[in-house]
């Protein structure tokens, strides 16, 4: 049977959103139903799902999503390829955020590898505070980040997991765990392309992009996120802000939770033992 509308707007009422909500979403568009039916839908099935996910927020809700690029100078920094340009820059991160990024009205931020766009209410000053001519690190708490926890956002998983979780790089950039990295990205500067500075970016390996790593099965224990199906989607909701300060959390009792425990990888080897040595005395905290 053909979804409808108004089924997939009650499944992610059901699961916890409601209007005037702002929602940070993962997506894997195409678990919404079985291909045999997407192709019937228009674009696949992607207008229901924006179509349900704005008329559930309403006029005052924000949607965002990340749209990271291929924009690094150097391989070993990350994806490369693109020079960043804030209009015309693929994601790299799924085909439902490069159909966001097609929608009329929808604003973007001007981070040069790990961008994020918005539809909605003020989705002009959600992504705000993001931009490489201002200095500001790959996930800034001045970002659309800061401001998801600072509104008692969401974060919904959308037929993913994980793996897919940016709040993760949030909190290592928030916490400026030692490993991060400073990068240089390649920038359309008024059609001149230049080499700008990326701070705090997630270069280097991490276990929680296994499927079932450390981190997930701990969130799992945790028990802090609603789950349910939207459409045949099997979908995870949490407030952002339970799981910024879960993590933080989870890293001062187990400082090498997100890495790798590969005693022949010498990155992560390295990356564990500085992590435990800074986190023994630290002392910050994400809220203001």
């Amino acid at each position: 049977m053909t979804l409808k509308l108004e089924s997939v707007q009650d499944d992610f009422r059901r699961l916890g959103l409601s209007a005037g909500d702002t929602v940070m979403l993962h997506s894997r568009a195409t678990a919404l139903d079985r291909a045999h039916e997407l192709i019937h839908l228009e674009d696949t099935g992607m207008k229901l799902l924006l179509d349900a996910l704005r008329g559930v927020l309403g006029e005052r809700g924000v949607l965002a999503v990340p749209t990271f690029t291929r924009t690094f100078r150097d391989e070993a920094s990350g994806p490369t390829g693109d020079v960043w340009n804030p209009q015309a820059s693929r994601s790299r991160v799924g085909s439902f955020t490069n159909y966001v990024l097609a929608q009329p009205g929808r604003a973007r931020s001007d981070h040069p590898t790990h961008s994020v766009a918005a539809l909605g209410a003020g989705a002009e000053d959600f992504c705000a505070g993001h931009s490489w001519r201002e200095g500001a690190s790959t996930c800034d708490r001045d970002g659309p980040w800061g401001k998801l926890v600072d509104r008692n956002g969401w974060i919904l998983w959308f037929g993913t997991d994980m793996r897919t979780q940016t709040a993760v790089h949030a909190v290592e950039d928030w916490m400026r765990l030692p490993y991060m990295a400073t990068c240089v990205a390649l920038v359309d500067d008024a059609g001149r392309t230049r080499e700008v500075e990326v701070t705090q970016s997630p270069a280097g390996s991490r276990d929680f992009y296994r499927k079932d790593s450390k981190s997930a099965l701990a969130w799992e224990r945790a028990g802090l996120s609603r789950k349910g199906t939207v459409g045949r989607a099997a979908c995870e909701l949490m407030r952002a802000a339970d799981f910024i300060d879960w993590l933080w959390n989870a890293l001062l009792a187990d400082p090498g939770l997100l890495l790798l425990d590969k005693p022949d990888h010498a990155w992560s080897v390295e990356a564990k033992k500085k992590t435990a040595g800074y986190l023994a005395t630290f002392k910050g905290s994400w809220r203001r």
